[in-house]
């Protein structure tokens, strides 16, 4: 690297944490005879500040490690606050990243295997849910903990809409054909033709691509083939099926009269869900303490995702969750990991997670699971935990099989393509993308015999 590039990077990592520092505070004076390793986090608000109180009482539980904190945030599609850091040799000791991101981060060499580490401290990937432990995998290493586990998805309904419209004796649907049933039911219109209240509508599970990987995966579909290396959304039927079903409420209902209706809905306190103007949602695990803090008398359910007739369900779900890895270039991989170890399996990190920040540990074993027993609302996604097999495709062009995925539902809904002409197209793009990530190892593998 030239020295002019070298200089170019070092100044923008340097402004970007005197940035940080600014966000945060400045960093703490170095307490005697303890290593400070810095930790970036993904955290605002609220749950940035519980995470604050549980790495100081990291801090104070032992006299070998220091946390700083620096809030980063991350996302998807963009990480190159740390890949600059990691070029100009300042990355953080240790750092989030999400679930998806783990395989891809690793094919770039831009985090380090933990395996030794781990042998060492004696944690195992067995100690974590599978899914969770599967998702830091790249090439037979394991490159992250999982932190927080999220279950996707249960089935909300608003009891009080379904009283309003006369069908509570009805109770929740528990097939997709239950669920079309009830959103006819549900639905108002005004003189106008225009939706004022819409039962439910199948892209409305946290954006397009989580969308038709829950759909996918409740019609029994299968998005990769991991031995083989292979992208299957475009030639899995059941995948299609899923697809013909999201784009048949479009039909329907009208694509541009859902997307008015939708128009405008906020978060938070302000959710549709919570306005009684979407009756049946998909529900994260995080909403329930959501519901608890701004409507706290509502009465609603929580069920297992509808699944296809014909097929019976397995209670098909998915989980993700945000890991924890340590950087190309660390100078403190050893205690980075104590704190890894820590945060990841502590009791009291995991009570936390399931009463401040509404999410679960993926340390299966905590102890802070006894939390959850007696709510059937936690219950249920629980459930999720024990008995789902599915994550997001482990492989290296995650991120892009999101994007390829997100285009090719948005495709479908607006009419610019049949459901198998986008399926195909998002498993020919992202299979390219794959093979060319890829090449380099395999490559490798080759030359090794």
């Amino acid at each position: 690297m030239s020295v002019a590039r070298t200089f170019a990077l070092f100044a923008v990592v340097i402004g970007l944490i005197g940035g940080l520092f600014l966000l945060t505070g400045a960093p703490p004076a170095p307490p005697a005879g303890k290593t400070i390793i810095n930790v970036w986090h993904a955290w605002p608000g609220d749950q940035g500040e519980e995470f604050r109180r549980l790495v100081g009482n990291f801090n104070s539980s032992q006299d070998r490690v220091f946390v700083r904190l620096l809030f980063v945030p991350n996302n998807l599609s963009s990480n190159q606050k740390l890949f600059l850091s990691i070029s100009a040799g300042m990355p953080p000791d240790c750092t989030f990243v999400d679930g998806p991101q783990v395989c891809e981060w690793a094919a770039r060499g831009a985090i380090e295997p933990l395996d030794a580490l781990m042998a060492k401290y004696g944690i195992k990937n067995e100690d974590f849910w599978e899914p969770c432990w599967r998702q830091n995998q790249f090439l037979g290493k394991t490159y992250a903990l999982t932190y927080c586990a999220d279950p996707n998805f249960a089935f909300f309904w608003n009891k009080e809409v379904f009283k309003e419209a006369g069908v509570l004796d009805q109770g929740s649907p528990k097939t997709i054909e239950d669920l079309d049933r009830m959103s006819r039911l549900l639905t108002k219109t005004d003189a106008g033709g225009r939706i004022t209240r819409i039962g439910s509508f199948p892209w409305n599970v946290f954006g397009n691509a989580n969308s038709i990987f829950t759909w996918g995966w409740a019609f029994g579909g299968e998005f990769y083939d991991e031995k083989a290396g292979r992208i299957t959304c475009g030639d899995d039927p059941k995948i299609l099926k899923a697809l013909e079903w999201m784009k048949s409420y479009a039909d329907e209902y009208g694509f541009v009269n859902i997307s008015s209706f939708a128009e405008g809905f906020g978060d938070q306190q302000d959710t549709p869900f919570l306005r009684g103007k979407i009756a049946m949602a998909a529900g994260h695990v995080s909403n329930v303490k959501l519901f608890k803090k701004f409507a706290p008398n509502l009465e609603y359910g929580a069920v297992p995702m509808p699944y296809p007739a014909e097929m019976g369900s397995d209670h098909s779900a998915w989980m993700g969750g945000w890991c924890l890895s340590i950087p190309r270039g660390s100078r403190h991989p050893e205690e980075s990991f104590e704190f890894i170890k820590w945060i990841c399996t502590n009791e009291e990190a995991g009570r936390s997670e399931i009463e401040t920040t509404g999410t679960f540990p993926g340390y299966k074993n905590s102890p802070a699971f006894a939390v959850v027993k007696g709510d059937e609302k936690l219950e249920i996604f629980y459930d999720v935990l024990k008995n789902t097999r599915h994550q997001r495709p482990v492989m290296p062009a995650q991120a892009f099989y999101m994007g390829a995925l997100d285009r090719a539902v948005s495709d479908v809904l607006n009419g610019l393509a049949t459901p198998q002409e986008a399926l195909q197209k998002a498993q020919r793009e992202t299979q390219k993308e794959l093979d060319r990530v890829m090449a380099p190892f395999r490559k490798e593998n080759r030359e090794n015999g």
